[in-house]
């Protein structure tokens, strides 16, 4: 029965947060209300309420749930190299720009970058084993925050280019760029 429930329960948020970003589509996240995103999920505001405290849990929870998915597109190979990284970074987002540009559009980006800083550690624990024969854990850890910064703010560049370059050109800009850095 326990698991029933809890598929149940699952299956309900997944309608709340499938509710959400359609509505977050035509109208600002302070502008609707959890009545109208019950009845856009076919659900009662009852049902809203086990599942989340707020609208705001919604975007935390959709969030979550594309982190996940990164892990596990990320962990498709076991390729660790700074250009493998960046075109699988590139192309697991190329795939979710509409959702990106929705948080953009509606200032809710820092809910992605909250919940991704979470998941860094995960990331972290993949190349630590792959990195380690050069560095200690503390260097290792800060490369990839280094690493993780800078990919981010080259995914909100590309996200509002107008040309936007493929995975392919970002992981061939990034080597260049960090050439450029080092020396």
């Amino acid at each position: 029965m326990e698991k029933k429930r809890n598929a149940i329960a699952e299956q309900s948020k997944q309608w709340i947060m499938e509710a959400m970003i359609s509505l977050l589509k035509d109208k600002e996240l302070e502008k609707i209300t959890i009545s109208e995103l019950a009845k856009k999920s076919g659900l009662s505001r009852r049902t809203f309420y086990r599942n989340f405290d707020s609208k705001t849990d919604v975007i935390v929870c959709c969030c979550e749930k594309l982190c996940k998915e990164y892990i596990t597109y990320f962990d498709r190979d076991m390729d660790y190299s700074v250009n493998h990284m960046v075109d699988v970074y590139f192309s697991f987002w190329e795939q979710h720009l509409d959702f990106l540009r929705l948080l953009s559009n509606n200032d809710l980006l820092c809910h992605l970058i909250d919940v991704s800083n979470k998941y860094w550690k995960s990331i972290y624990e993949r190349f630590k084993n792959h990195w380690k024969d050069n560095s200690n854990e503390t260097e290792l850890e800060y490369c990839l925050l280094f690493n993780m910064g800078g990919l981010w703010n080259i995914l909100i560049k590309w996200l509002y280019s107008e040309t936007r370059q493929s995975p392919k050109e970002l992981e061939e800009l990034i080597k260049h760029s960090i050439t450029l850095f080092i020396k």
